[in-house]
């Protein structure tokens, strides 16, 4: 059966979500309000004349699969996505804490992720790399780790997975722009919005990981702070409509204290601020999906995540309206491998 075969299947006779998937979607909607409408991000305050707009859609998962069953779930996902999609993110951990962080499970997972049938970003988690020194994940070097995920995952300035005759996503790499830049640190541009991601993993921000010093975290933070900010500059100057900035850890915007997160807490919210257009925060790390407005600027989404295998999220962009993101959640209606 086509991807085309299957989505038409779903939407005309397949019933409503199975009750994993009511569950996690009750608890979305909980999340924002109680209401179950898609939402949009803030309004853009200052138009100027943007160049390239229009209309496309992408889809955000994370913290998945955790297991075999989930390894299938994704794969059905994948059979789901509509043609139409632009590309996928990939918000970070495509393993399980408790799973080894060996060559083989790593290298199963990127090949997995690599049948999705549209470009896939990665970006990644405290669960492939930083939190690896711990004993249940293998007592690995977590700088080793995050070497080898670079090596698999970024050694090349384009997407994974999509069709590459017809599925073009070449972005620019922090590495390639400044001698000393993080390679897995990316930006490109679709349709007058900006995309950034950060390597921002869960855990504190390995702030306190077994295996990384201090120093780890104030060079990585500070390469970070650059890259969003030149992101930023990127777009005023290019007027494009809108920011996307996607890390894989959830920072916790209603703390105040000083964490591994709080500069880029703070830093996050004095760019928005300062653009003209929204900006759109996408994260994982916590498995629970919500869509929060931070600021009149700032929306919020967080993935869906392990258990909640068989659902995702969907984000229809406009660049020409005045709220350009529409967030909405899919799901497969078989939690059960394929015959």
């Amino acid at each position: 059966m086509t991807r085309t075969d299957s989505l038409r299947r779903r939407l005309l006779v397949e019933g409503p979500p199975t009750l994993l998937g009511a569950l996690a979607l009750r608890r979305s909607f909980a999340s924002e309000g109680g209401s179950p409408k898609d939402t949009a991000g803030g309004k853009h305050t200052a138009r100027g004349e943007h160049t390239a707009r229009g209309r496309f859609a992408f889809v955000l998962i994370g913290d998945v699969p955790y297991f075999r069953l989930e390894e299938l779930m994704l794969e059905q996902m994948f059979e789901a996505f509509d043609d139409g999609l632009a590309f996928v993110i990939h918000i970070g951990d495509l393993k399980a804490g408790w799973e080894r962080c060996d060559d083989a499970l790593l290298e199963a997972r990127a090949a997995l992720l690599e049948r999705s049938p549209v470009p896939l970003v990665y970006v990644p988690g405290d669960n492939e790399w930083s939190d690896c020194s711990r004993p249940r994940a293998g007592g690995f070097d977590p700088r080793e780790r995050l070497d080898w995920l670079r090596r698999r995952f970024f050694s090349k300035p384009a997407a994974i997975g999509g069709r590459p005759d017809r599925d073009g996503l070449a972005f620019e790499r922090q590495a390639d722009a400044r001698p000393g830049g993080l390679v897995e640190n990316l930006r490109w541009r679709r349709d007058g919005v900006r995309f950034v991601t950060l390597n921002l993993p869960g855990g504190n921000n390995g702030l306190r990981a077994a295996g990384l010093g201090v120093e780890d975290w104030r060079a990585r933070e500070r390469l970070n702070a650059e890259w969003l900010r030149g992101g930023y500059a990127l777009a005023a100057r290019e007027r494009d409509a809108a920011v996307v900035v996607a890390a894989h850890a959830n920072p916790r915007f209603d703390r105040r204290r000083q964490d591994g997160y709080a500069d880029f807490r703070a830093l996050l919210v004095e760019l928005s601020e300062g653009f003209p257009g929204p900006t759109l925060f996408l994260h994982g790390d916590t498995h629970r999906h919500g869509v929060e407005q931070l600021t009149p600027k700032l929306l919020r989404v967080e993935s869906f995540g392990s258990p909640f295998a068989n659902l995702w999220v969907r984000i229809d962009v406009d660049a020409n309206a005045d709220r350009p993101f529409r967030i909405s959640r899919q799901w497969i209606d078989r939690a059960s491998p394929p015959p």
